[in-house]
């Protein structure tokens, strides 16, 4: 369900952002990720209770996680959204999957969930992250070693 004030437009751009946000992960793209958040970005992580800016987020995340997991994506399908009354904030609940690598290197689901908030300075404007946080759903393997080579 989107917000009251949300339009077409946002969901396609939100879309969009979460589509761009995932071939990053995929191919491990941190530059083009970081670009995708403001610098004061607030979020959890698993190796931290509280990341508050964007150089701990890719260095004590993403450069810790993304390898491990292949074909990341979220499920815009599924996504729920809302925007604020001028359209410059919104909020976002979506599923996301990935394959993990147990240790032996047998492969499992990975299934999981994010919340986002992202802010824009116009209604034409790119989103920006200013709070993530993705976590795996109940009883999913909380490490993936990488898919062996």
């Amino acid at each position: 369900m989107a917000g009251d004030t949300a339009t077409d437009r946002d969901r396609e751009s939100l879309t969009a952002w979460l589509e761009g946000f995932s071939k990053e992960i995929q191919t491990l793209d941190y530059t083009s990720a970081r670009a995708r958040f403001v610098q004061d970005v607030t979020t959890f992580s698993t190796h931290k209770d509280i990341v508050s800016n964007l150089d701990e987020f890719e260095h004590d995340q993403w450069r810790h996680v993304w390898h491990t997991s292949t074909g990341f994506h979220w499920d815009t399908a599924k996504m729920r959204f809302g925007t604020s009354a001028d359209r410059l904030m919104a909020w976002v609940a979506v599923p996301c999957a990935s394959t993990g690598y147990h240790e032996d290197g047998t492969e499992f689901d990975r299934p999981g969930r994010g919340s986002l908030v992202l802010t824009r300075k116009s209604v034409d404007a790119p989103w920006q992250g200013v709070h993530v946080h993705v976590s795996l759903r109940h009883g999913v393997p909380a490490k993936s070693h990488g898919k062996p080579k």
